[in-house]
């Protein structure tokens, strides 16, 4: 597990808090056509029709919810109003409906300053094009906070002489990057109270794709062996609110799925939840192929108070009613310290095989561990039960292997493990789920290192783990926020580890074993290594099944 750096101290965690306010609202608009607004006058800090971008990228629009008043994380914005460099800007006229609006403010704290100074260059050059970038200031006098962001501008302006970027190009992000002359405090509406209150001073927020206030987070990277103030980082906040778009979409969306909730919008500070539910008829349940993990957490805390680090979490199926043996069905790694709201929803098909009985089950949701510091948030879980079609059935599943500390006797007495698939059996496979954790030195393993895992059946090699040039790969975990990591995380996010990121689920891998004959004995060995010879330290979290399927 990754610690952050000592350079990043408990004082610097409230740099961009956010403030402990309500739960959010589950008010909030449905996807729909746009509306006419957002041309602008003439003069205005206007551009193009708002919804041109939409047609541009091929997103879906979402109207503007002229009813929402939320001033808070998570609830649904209200609209505002502020001037600008080119004049004044309204939400409402302005709200294209698959945008984000992200804001950076200045402030006189370090971490304030080293964030005005940094470039913001790789916005525009790296960055996704349905943003809204608002440059602010917590200056107290409008001709205070002219000259910040006047200075901001003409460096943004010198970095598209530097760059060489085409006029065109120029002119899209000049009317998306917005120089705000409105001290931040007096910004009117739902921005304005926001900020005001605030029991910290915010140095960026943003307004989600689906008009939700996020506190964002750190805009830090590490450079030089230590962090740094980047206003680069801003590039990543869209991503994330494009995934968390996309998903809630595709699940309201989606007929004929049988939902059982283990954990329904529950405020909880627990770690390991325990629930037993009930699930379809085995009849029932003979008829599914797919099963889905939707896990939600929303923390509306300070970041300091959304404290955790990058711990494993589970969601286990449980074999007796106390859970004394319990199956891993999915696993995902829990974000640094992140406010605002995390979702993922996580494909257990191949192990639907240990529900089909189906009737009353235990199931453990595990948050992280019970000796964390306790974490007060909104958690939501459950099964999603599916029939898609066009695959086969998973309707067996026998563990083989788990993982251990991953040292020079990490294989000692491994016994190899015998299956035979029932005779009609049409599809067996191999499916594990691997992540490995601790920084034992002299090679940081098993977090950041190249670790192997090998596995054979009757002696024939059948699959190969690895994890050749990931570990530590620069903003390799920051590249994936739209694929669920969440950005802003207040610790050592960024870099990619040996097949994980913290904030997102861990792959389950799947290899067809295609040499099985059902009704036949195999025998399924495993072994895990480093740099071709032993386990090196650290720790394997591993759980290896063979699956059958028909």
């Amino acid at each position: 597990m990754a610690r952050v750096l000592a350079s990043l101290s408990a004082s610097l965690l409230l740099l961009t808090a956010c403030d402990g306010s309500p739960s959010p609202s589950d008010a909030g608009a449905p996807d729909a056509a746009p509306s006419d607004a957002g041309e602008g006058d003439a003069g205005s800090d206007a551009g193009a029709p708002a919804s041109a971008i939409c047609a541009e990228l091929g997103l879906p629009v979402r109207a503007f919810d002229a009813s929402a008043t939320g001033t808070s994380w998570e609830s649904v914005a209200g609209d505002f109003a502020l001037d600008t460099l080119d004049g004044p800007f309204r939400l409402s006229e302005r709200w294209s409906g698959c945008e984000s609006y992200v804001f950076v403010a200045f402030a006189t704290s370090d971490y304030g300053r080293g964030l005005w100074d940094g470039s913001p260059d790789l916005l525009f050059t790296e960055g996704p094009r349905n943003v809204h970038y608002f440059f602010t200031s917590w200056e107290a006098t409008e001709p205070e906070a002219r000259a910040r962001v006047t200075a901001m501008r003409d460096k943004v302006e010198d970095g598209f002489e530097f760059l060489a970027i085409p006029e065109a190009e120029r002119a899209f992000w000049r009317a998306r990057v917005h120089y705000v002359t409105t001290p931040v405090r007096s910004i009117e509406g739902s921005v304005g109270e926001l900020v005001r209150g605030s029991a910290i001073v915010l140095n960026a927020f943003a307004i989600t794709r689906q008009q939700r206030f996020d506190p964002v987070g750190s805009l830090m990277s590490i450079r030089a062996g230590g962090f740094r103030p980047d206003l680069g980082m801003a590039r990543f906040v869209t991503p994330y609110f494009d995934y968390l778009h996309d998903l809630d979409a595709r699940l309201e969306a989606e007929a004929a799925v049988t939902v059982v909730d283990l954990v329904r919008d529950e405020l909880t500070a627990l770690r390991t939840i325990d629930r037993r539910v009930t699930l379809p008829t085995a009849s029932a349940m003979a008829a599914f192929d797919t099963l889905e993990i939707d896990l939600e957490e929303v923390c509306t805390l300070r970041p300091d108070e959304c404290s955790e680090w990058d711990r494993n979490a589970y969601v286990f199926v449980c074999e007796d009613e106390d859970c004394a043996v319990a199956d891993e069905l999915v696993r995902w790694i829990t974000p640094y310290s992140r406010p605002g709201r995390l979702r993922w929803v996580m494909d257990a098909s191949p192990l639907l095989g240990l529900l089909r009985d189906g009737g009353a089950r235990t199931f453990r949701v595990v948050l992280g561990p019970d000796w964390e510091r306790a974490t007060e948030r909104t958690v939501s879980a459950s099964l999603r039960l599916s029939t898609r079609g066009g695959r086969p059935r998973a309707v067996g599943a026998e563990i083989a292997f788990r993982g251990g500390t991953f040292d020079g006797a990490y294989n000692d007495g491994r016994a190899p493990f015998r299956f035979t698939a029932p005779a009609d059996t049409t599809r067996t496979e191999l499916v594990v789920i691997v992540s490995g954790h601790g920084q034992e030195p002299p090679n940081n393993c098993a977090e950041w290192c190249d670790h192997h895992h090998d596995f054979a059946v009757d002696g024939e090699n059948v699959a190969a783990i690895a994890f050749p040039g990931e570990a530590g790969r620069a903003n390799g975990c920051a590249a994936l926020t739209g694929d669920g990591v969440p950005p802003g995380q207040w610790g050592n996010w960024s870099p990619l580890r040996a097949g994980w990121c913290p904030g997102l689920p861990v792959e389950t891998r799947r290899f067809e074993l295609s040499g099985v004959t059902p009704g036949v004995e195999h025998v399924l060995e495993y072994a895990g290594s480093f740099a071709g010879g032993a386990p090196p330290g650290g720790h394997i979290d591993l759980s290896a099944y063979v699956v059958y399927y028909r």
